[in-house]
């Protein structure tokens, strides 16, 4: 398989490529200008070292190797030695593929698991909802984070596995949120008693009573 090939199949996907001319960093629009005849830049690793790289040349090389990491494509390529290469399968595309397509199942399960769930809340009072805040930003906040783009393709055979993957990630991330709040909040409470912060700036206690008393004294 050629880069050229890779290119075509995945077009909304960044890559990140190590070449016999150097690193290549294409974001999905240089991607699709590579493949309409626009160059590249390729650097050794080091920044200030940028060398132009001849279209043809990137997209003809043959892809070795294709893995998926933090939403992007991955690829070690090569010359092609001979006419019988270009089309091998690269390690990693079988791996690749399965990916994705567990990441579009798990999309099309989340995105049916937020609209139920929304549904459901319409259908709940007031006072319930407010009850529910934390809980309705929780699913808001995982059901974004999780449709982003190449977010977290690499999890999603193991959410698969539940029947409401929402609900999972919201109830663990409500968790998580709490244990990590109850200590942030643990140490803001330290520092504010240590720097004595807010006093000079805020009423006090003691003001606020001595107000209330001279109030109550005017009154009678």
């Amino acid at each position: 398989m050629l880069v050229r090939n890779l290119l075509e199949k995945y077009p909304d996907s960044a890559f990140h490529m190590m070449t016999p001319g150097g690193y290549v960093d294409l974001t999905p629009e240089q991607a699709k200008a590579l493949l309409k005849g626009e160059g590249v830049k390729a650097h050794p690793g080091v920044s200030g070292y940028d060398m132009g790289m001849d279209a043809e040349e990137v997209l003809n090389e043959r892809v070795h190797s294709v893995r998926l990491e933090n939403g992007a494509l991955y690829l070690i390529t090569d010359y092609v030695s001979g006419q019988e290469e270009q089309g091998e399968e690269p390690q990693g595309l079988r791996e690749l593929e399965e990916n994705m397509e567990n990441e579009r199942k798990l999309k099309e399960r989340l995105k049916a698991s937020y609209g139920a769930y929304i549904r459901q809340l319409k259908q709940k009072p007031a006072e319930e909802l407010i009850e529910m805040a934390s809980e309705i930003a929780a699913a808001k906040f995982i059901y974004e984070e999780v449709m982003a783009e190449g977010a977290f393709g690499g999890y999603a055979d193991y959410l698969l596995r539940f029947e409401d993957p929402l609900e999972v990630l919201r109830d663990n991330w409500l968790c998580n949120e709490a244990c990590d709040r109850h200590g942030e909040i643990s140490h803001m409470l330290w520092e504010m008693k240590d720097k004595e912060i807010g006093i000079g700036d805020y009423p006090m206690a003691e003001q606020a009573g001595e107000v209330t008393q001279g109030q109550g004294m005017a009154l009678c």
